[in-house]
């Protein structure tokens, strides 16, 4: 891979992992591997047992934690379909990409093959050995226009500009982008606001954004305790900075920045995947969901 120059790299915001924290400790990416994995049935490469034992204690603590894992990655599929189906869009960026699923190691591209012939598609993985597993993943398709990359969601300019060995190709920046920002807001300190704008700034207009989030609850609820639970668990991994959101921040972020919302705007993420099924017990943990297109210049 080659790089460039990077206007929009913003101060980074909580912890960025590195191998080391990767190996001693378990990570946000695997678990939520570990918890796909016994959703679709599946045996994924990559979950160590350390993922394991800390997806279980979160599980028995947080039992909506795992619906919450799968509603993100059908919220991902969805925007994914949208851009592709209702946009005409054919090349996508999918940040804080999951570990490929199952023996056939799905990724997002692999979804994106289900509406396109031959998608571009770059999937960012915040852990290095998440980013091993991604590339491995997409060597095994022998495609020239799939590509895995490690940086994290304030490094805006990486992904989009990167010219990738196999096939000598980069994104075509001067046609439309589908870009899925996936949690990564329960994980960045502060405002994202300025996250939002310096990506609206780097993609073409017609571009297409889905962004979803972990929400606030009622102070005293049962999901406000659930959330401090999960909160409790997450301290274990190399993010431990877990940041709820409320509504009408997530609002914020595309007021006035050039994005015109999708129809329902900021919804619950439920609105994609439906309620969390009766048999999980305990709260549903909030979430919010958003698809968003960059309006002309």
């Amino acid at each position: 891979m080659t790089t460039s120059p990077d206007p929009y790299f913003l101060t980074p915001h909580g912890t960025v992992p590195d191998l080391d924290a990767e190996t001693d400790n378990p990570t946000i990416g695997r678990i939520n591997g570990f918890f796909l994995d016994e959703a679709f049935s599946v045996r994924s490469d990559g979950v160590f047992a350390a993922d394991r034992d800390l997806a279980k204690r979160i599980d028995a603590d947080v039992p909506g934690y795992r619906w919450w894992v799968l509603a993100q990655q059908r919220f991902l599929y969805d925007v994914i379909a949208f851009a592709a189906e209702e946009r005409g869009i054919s090349q996508f960026v999918v940040l804080r990409a999951p570990l490929p699923l199952g023996p056939e190691k799905k990724t997002p591209h692999t979804h994106a093959k289900a509406y396109l012939r031959a998608p571009s598609t770059v999937l960012m993985a915040r852990e290095e050995m998440l980013f091993g597993h991604q590339h491995t993943a997409l060597a095994m398709l022998e495609e020239e226009r799939a590509a895995a990359v490690t940086a994290a969601v304030h490094e805006v300019h990486r992904p989009l500009h990167l010219l990738h060995e196999r096939g000598g190709w980069s994104l075509d920046l001067t046609t439309p982008v589908g870009l899925t920002m996936v949690a990564d807001p329960a994980h960045w300190p502060g405002d994202v606001t300025a996250l939002i704008r310096a990506y609206h700034e780097e993609l073409p207009p017609g571009s297409v954004i889905g962004v979803n989030t972990l929400g606030t609850a009622p102070p005293g609820s049962a999901a406000t305790a659930a959330l401090d639970d999960l909160a409790r668990h997450l301290a274990l991994t190399p993010e431990p900075q877990l940041t709820p959101r409320p509504q009408a921040e997530v609002e914020s972020w595309f007021a006035g920045t050039g994005w015109t919302l999708e129809p329902p705007g900021v919804a619950p993420v439920s609105h994609w995947c439906g309620p969390q099924p009766a048999d999980i017990t305990g709260p549903e943990l909030p979430a919010w969901g958003v698809i968003a297109t960059r309006d002309a210049s």
